[in-house]
């Protein structure tokens, strides 16, 4: 195989980049939010706003944070089977890695910020729509299987790896429930990866079910991250566009 330069190896990142942020519309499709988004190669979603490029944390020491139900009306029709699965699945999720989130902040600031099922107690509101939803198609799947049954190293099966992923949107926004502001909005696909050598790669929502994860798990760690003892008062957009591209990188390609 012939050698890379770096170069070269930094254009691909760079085109690998903007095929990713540039699978769907920045608009919102669910109704979501009416602000427009912008595009950064800083930013690990296709493309994000925040109210005033400001920090999305309230600077309170008591409150709570309502997640509402996952929106699957814009894919339900198409997979009226697989689509509700996702509800309750995400919303696991949310509670898992927001919950850890609030407990860590909790401890460094001494606040007292929870998560609350009803909304009329809820500071703070997160609301999240699929978007668009395709399920792995089975056919490849087994096939990649039977075909590759020994195989242990990422990215052999590549080719029909591509096809077998699935593809996967949501569009999620976060609201001050007192004011209505909204406080961030964003909309991300298939950021990550399910590989072929993995047993979720055989599962029909195995893609879906790995961004949903990956998903719940980056808005609490931007939750965790917006505290005052890691954020202070400084603004969420400058620390995105002030962040190192190694870092990027690696959370590009799930280093």
């Amino acid at each position: 195989m012939p050698h890379c330069s770096r170069p070269v190896l930094l254009s691909l990142v760079f085109l690998l980049f903007v095929s990713c942020a540039q699978q769907h519309t920045l608009t919102s499709e669910s109704g979501l939010y009416d602000v427009e988004l912008t595009r950064s190669l800083k930013a690990s979603v296709d493309g994000g706003w925040t109210w005033g490029g400001g920090n999305p944390y309230l600077h309170q020491k008591t409150g709570a944070i309502y997640i509402a139900p996952l929106d699957i009306s814009k894919v339900e029709k198409d997979q009226p089977k697989l689509a509700p699965l996702m509800v309750p699945q995400m919303h696991d999720y949310m509670v898992d890695f927001i919950g850890k989130a609030l407990q860590e902040g909790n401890a460094a600031n001494k606040n007292h910020w929870s998560l609350t099922d009803d909304p009329q107690k809820a500071d703070i509101r997160v609301d999240m729509a699929l978007v668009h939803f395709r399920p792995q198609r089975p056919v490849l799947r087994i096939l990649s299987k039977v075909a590759n049954p020994f195989v242990k190293v990422p990215g052999v099966t590549d080719v029909v790896g591509k096809f077998a992923e699935g593809d996967v949107c949501i569009e999620i926004t976060i609201r001050d429930v007192k004011t209505g502001q909204l406080l961030l909005a964003c909309k991300d696909s298939n950021r990550k990866k399910v590989r072929l050598i993995s047993a979720d790669a055989y599962k029909k929502s195995g893609n879906a079910d790995a961004n949903l994860r990956n998903w719940a798990e980056r808005l609490g760690k931007l939750i965790r991250y917006c505290s005052p003892d890691i954020l202070g008062d400084g603004k969420l957009s400058e620390k995105i566009r002030n962040r190192p591209i190694t870092d990027v990188i690696s959370d590009r390609i799930g280093l």
